[in-house]
C-alpha cells in the first residue's frame, strides 16, 4: 500500500473535512444544549486538523524494496539489514575465483535448454583461444570422433540410469604444451520426479602414474632438505643387506655414520638457514664420494649414514677404510657459503657386516662409537666397531630398552637418607630422595649403572617427572601426619633444569599433590647453576618465589668463579663426599673444608656435608662449625616406611597431625 506524504491534495482534504465538521455537524448531532458534548467533537476535529498540518509521512527515501510485494526498512532495531542480493553476489565472485584458480576445468549441463557453461579452464586444456560455444558439440571439434561418440553414449545412459560417469577422450589437435588427452567427469541431478534436470562435471589432465609413484615414493623414503634418502630407507635397506649378508657367507658390505661436530654452533653463529645450506653441501659431498650402488641418507638432524657395497680386495677391513677416507677427507674440506668460508669436524663409526648380526645391532654399535668419540674429546676422527665396543653397545642398547620399559611400568622407587642437626642433638631436619631401580630380573640397580645412560639419551627428563611425582607425594603424607616441618630435597638435572616448562611442572605437581613449597628443597649441580648463569638466575628466583629452597649439590667439583654465588638464590650448599671422605687424615682437604665451611658461613648459607661416614669425621665437621650432616654415620637411605620410624625418634618439632591442626 502506497503512502501519501508526497501529495499536498490528501493534506488539503482533510482541512476541509474540518471546516465541514465544525460548520454542520453540530446543528446535525443537536449539541447546542449541552456544552460538555463539544468537548469530544472539537477534540476529534483538533487531532484531525494536526495530523494533516504537521505530521510526517514516510517517503521513498526511507525505506528500499527487496521485492515487489515486501517493503523493508534500512535499519531494524539500530542494526543495519543484511543485503542478501549483495550476499549472493559476492558467493558467486567467489565460486567464480575458486573455478578460475582451479586446475580442473568445470562444466554444468541445462538438460532442458542443451545449454552448457565451460569455465576458462576447459579453453586452456583444449588449446582454444576464447570462448567455447554453449552446447556440448562444442567439444566434438576438438577430439577424436570415435571418443566423441563413446562420450555421447556415457552422458546418455548417465541421464537414464541416474549415475555418474568419466570418459578419456583424446584431443585430435592438441597443444604445443597441453595434454594430448582429457578426462571428462560428469554427475547428473535429478528433480524430485527422478527426471534429469542439469550435469555438473570437471574436465582435466590423465594423471600419469608414474609421475605419482614417483612422487609418493619421494615422501616415503627421501630427505625434503637435502634430496638423499631418508632413515626409513635406509633402515629398510639395511635389513635387506643383513638377511642377504646371512645367506651369503661371501657378501660383505659396510655402514659408515657421520656426525657433524658442534652443529649447533653453526646454526648458532651463522643462521638456521644458513646451517641448511651446509647440510646441503655436505650431503652433494658424500655422494660425489660413493658409488652407484651405495645409500647415502640423512638419519638425524647432522647424521648422515652410507651403506657401502661393492668392497673389493682380499682385506674387507683395509679396503672400507680407504673408502671412508676418502669420504671424510671430501667431507671436511672448506665450505665456501655466502662469502663465508667454513671449517667443520666430522666423526665417523664404520661397522662391518661380519661384526654385527641384525639392524639393531648395526645401529647400536655405531652409535656407541660415535658416543665414546665425543666422550674421549676424539672429534673429527674415525673409528671401526670392535668387539668390545659392539658387546658394550648391545648392552647399552638393551639397558635403554629397560629404562623405557621401567618408566611405563614405574620400576623406579624412591629412598630417603637423612639429613640431621649435630648441633641440636642430632635431631632430623629433612631427607633426600634417591632414586633406585627396582627391576623385576634383577632387583634393586644401583643410580650409578643407569643416571648415565637416562642423562644421554634424554630419559632423564620422563624419569625426574616420575620422581618428583614420586617425593612431592610422600612428603605430603608425612605432612598430614603432623611432620609439618619436615623437607625432602630432590636431585633435578641439568636437562631437566634446562626445559622450558620447568617451573610450570613444579607448580603442577605441587597443585596436584598439595603439597606446601616450603616442605619441597631442589638440588642442582654446581655446573648446572653456572652453565647459563642469567638463566640459572631467572629460573632459581621464579621457584625461590614459590617458597621453596634451591641448594647446590656437589659443591667444590667444578670451576667456576664463585663470585656467581651472590647473585643466585641459593639457600644450601652441600659439600661433595670426595672432599669429606680424608679430612680427619689430610690437612689439603681439611683446609679446603675449612674454606667451604667459611665460605657458607660468610655468605648465610646453610651448609650440608656428604658422605659422612666415620667419628672423626663427624667430630672435625663439629669443630669446624658445620652442623648438618648426611651419611652412613646416621643412616644409609630408608624407604618409606623405615623413614618415618626415624622420624619418630629423631623428630625436632611437634608432632601435630593434620585431623589436630584445624
Amino acid at each position: 500500500m502506497k503512502l501519501f506524504d508526497e501529495h499536498i491534495v490528501l493534506r488539503f482534504a482533510l482541512l476541509f473535512a474540518c471546516f465541514l465538521f465544525a460548520a454542520f455537524v453540530p446543528e446535525i448531532l443537536n449539541l447546542s444544549g449541552s456544552y460538555f458534548g463539544f468537548v469530544p467533537y472539537f477534540t476529534a476535529i483538533f487531532f484531525v486538523a494536526y495530523i494533516s498540518l504537521f505530521y510526517k509521512f514516510p517517503t521513498a527515501a526511507t525505506r528500499r524494496k527487496m521485492r515487489n510485494d515486501v517493503i523493508i526498512p534500512t535499519t531494524v532495531g539500530g542494526e543495519p539489514v543484511r543485503d542478501y542480493q549483495k550476499d549472493l553476489n559476492d558467493q558467486y565472485e567467489l565460486h567464480q575465483m575458486m573455478i578460475d584458480v582451479s586446475q580442473e576445468g568445470f562444466w554444468t549441463f541445462n538438460v532442458p535448454t542443451g545449454k552448457v557453461y565451460w569455465s576458462n579452464r576447459v579453453a586452456e586444456l583444449l588449446g582454444v583461444k576464447g570462448g567455447l560455444e554453449d552446447s556440448l558439440s562444442a567439444l566434438k571439434s576438438y577430439v577424436m570422433e570415435k571418443d566423441w561418440n563413446k562420450f555421447k553414449e556415457e552422458v546418455n545412459k548417465s541421464l537414464v540410469e541416474g549415475r555418474n560417469f568419466s570418459q578419456t577422450l583424446r584431443l585430435s589437435s592438441p597443444s604445443k604444451n597441453g595434454p594430448s588427452n582429457i578426462v571428462v567427469s560428469g554427475r547428473p541431478q535429478m528433480d524430485s520426479e527422478n527426471r534429469p534436470i542439469r550435469v555438473i562435471g570437471s574436465i582435466s589432465q590423465p594423471v600419469n602414474r608414474s609421475d605419482s609413484e614417483r612422487e609418493k615414493y619421494f615422501y616415503a623414503y627421501q630427505d625434503a632438505l637435502t634430496g638423499v634418502y631418508n632413515r626409513k630407507f635406509f633402515l629398510e635397506k639395511l635389513k635387506i643387506d643383513v638377511e642377504l649378508a646371512a645367506q651369503k657367507p661371501d657378501y660383505f658390505f659396510g655402514v659408515a655414520l657421520l656426525d657433524i661436530d658442534s652443529f649447533g654452533a653453526i646454526n648458532a653463529s651463522y643462521s638456521i638457514n644458513f646451517g641448511d645450506n651446509v647440510l646441503r653441501v655436505i650431503s652433494e659431498r658424500i655422494k660425489a664420494s660413493c658409488g652407484e650402488n651405495d645409500v647415502v641418507a640423512r638419519i638425524g638432524p647432522d647424521v648422515f649414514a652410507v651403506i657401502l657395497h661393492d668392497i673389493q680386495g682380499t682385506d674387507v677391513r683395509d679396503n672400507l677404510l680407504s673408502i671412508v677416507k676418502q669420504i671424510h677427507a671430501k667431507v671436511k674440506a672448506p665450505i665456501q657459503l655466502d662469502g663465508q668460508e667454513l671449517y667443520i669436524s666430522v666423526s665417523m663409526a664404520v661397522v662391518v657386516n661380519s661384526d654385527v648380526d641384525c639392524v639393531e645391532d648395526v645401529m647400536a654399535s655405531a652409535n656407541a662409537v660415535l658416543r665414546n668419540l665425543k666422550k674421549t674429546g676424539s672429534h673429527g676422527g674415525i673409528q671401526f666397531v670392535t668387539g668390545g665396543i659392539r658387546d658394550k653397545a648391545m648392552k647399552l642398547y638393551k639397558l635403554e630398552y629397560e629404562i623405557r620399559r621401567a618408566i611405563q611400568a614405574k620400576e623406579f622407587v624412591l629412598m630417603y637418607q637423612p639429613i640431621v642437626d649435630i648441633g641440636n642433638s642430632d635431631k632430623i631436619v629433612g631427607f633426600e630422595a634417591l632414586v633406585r631401580w627396582n627391576n623385576s630380573e634383577q632387583g634393586i640397580i644401583s643410580p650409578a649403572e643407569f643416571i648415565p645412560l637416562a642423562e644421554e639419551t634424554g630419559l632423564i627428563v620422563p624419569m625426574g617427572a616420575l620422581i618428583l611425582k614420586m617425593a612431592c607425594v610422600q612428603t605430603k603424607k608425612w605432612v598430614d601426619m603432623g611432620y609439618t616441618d619436615i623437607r625432602v630435597a630432590v636431585n633435578f638435572s641439568a636437562r631437566q633444569f634446562a626445559m622450558e616448562s620447568m617451573v610450570d611442572d613444579v607448580k603442577r605437581v605441587l597443585a596436584e599433590t598439595n603439597l606446601n613449597p616450603r616442605n619441597l628443597k631442589l638440588e642442582i649441580t654446581e655446573y648446572t647453576a653456572t652453565c647459563e648463569v642469567e638463566k640459572a638466575a631467572d629460573i632459581m628466583r621464579k621457584l625461590s618465589n614459590m617458597g621453596l629452597q634451591i641448594s647446590i649439590d656437589d659443591f667444590g667439583t667444578g670451576y667456576s668463579s664463585l663470585s656467581y654465588l651472590k647473585h643466585l638464590p641459593v639457600h644450601t650448599l652441600k659439600m661433595d663426599k670426595s672432599f669429606v671422605d680424608h679430612v680427619a687424615d689430610d690437612e689439603e682437604d681439611a683446609a679446603f673444608a675449612r674454606m667451604v665451611i667459611g665460605i657458607a658461613k660468610s655468605l648465610h648459607l646453610e651448609l650440608i656435608a656428604e658422605g659422612v661416614e666415620t667419628a672423626e669425621q663427624l667430630e672435625f665437621l663439629r669443630r669446624e662449625g658445620c652442623h648438618h650432616i648426611q651419611g652412613f654415620y646416621f643412616s644409609m637411605p630408608l624407604t618409606p616406611g623405615d623413614a618415618l620410624e626415624y622420624m619418630k625418634e629423631h623428630y625436632a618439632g611437634t608432632v601435630q597431625p593434620a585431623a589436630d591442626a584445624h
